[in-house]
């Protein structure tokens, strides 16, 4: 009798112990979900470096703003497709950049940079970076 306790009072233990793991996993992943529709199209930050996906033939967030300094990184996640980020303006281009590749670019002047990806402009693959002047606030 007594190891049968003991047993319910070990599965019990288990039981709470998996319950409050699934809940604090629910929780944080809720919280990953929480925001707005335009936190969701952020790109991701380090530090001074932000991230520009390149995935289902579109720069993802296609409209970025940063601050003059800042560098942006493009990653290409797709599967099998190749692109490549072209500045037209100054003839600036990256190359062809194959799944889980990247490239950089440091923005060091204040303006606005359109670009796009020369294999898929005719599917609308556009962008635009933003470069301000970082506020003293």
């Amino acid at each position: 009798m007594f190891i049968q306790e003991e047993g319910v009072s070990m599965n019990k233990r288990l039981l709470t112990l998996g319950a409050t793991a699934l809940t604090t996993a629910l929780l944080l992943s809720g919280a990953a979900l929480a925001g707005d529709d335009k936190d969701q199209d952020q790109a991701t930050s380090e530090g001074d470096v932000v991230e520009v996906e390149m995935v289902d033939n579109r720069f993802k967030p296609d409209e970025l703003e940063v601050t003059v300094g800042t560098t942006v990184r493009w990653v290409n996640v797709e599967r099998r497709s190749n692109h490549d980020i072209y500045f037209p303006e100054e003839d600036i281009k990256s190359g062809r950049l194959f799944p889980e590749e990247s490239w950089e670019r440091t923005f060091d002047e204040a303006g606005t940079y359109e670009y796009y990806c020369q294999p898929h402009e005719n599917r609308g693959m556009h962008g635009v970076i933003r470069v301000v002047e970082e506020s003293d606030e």
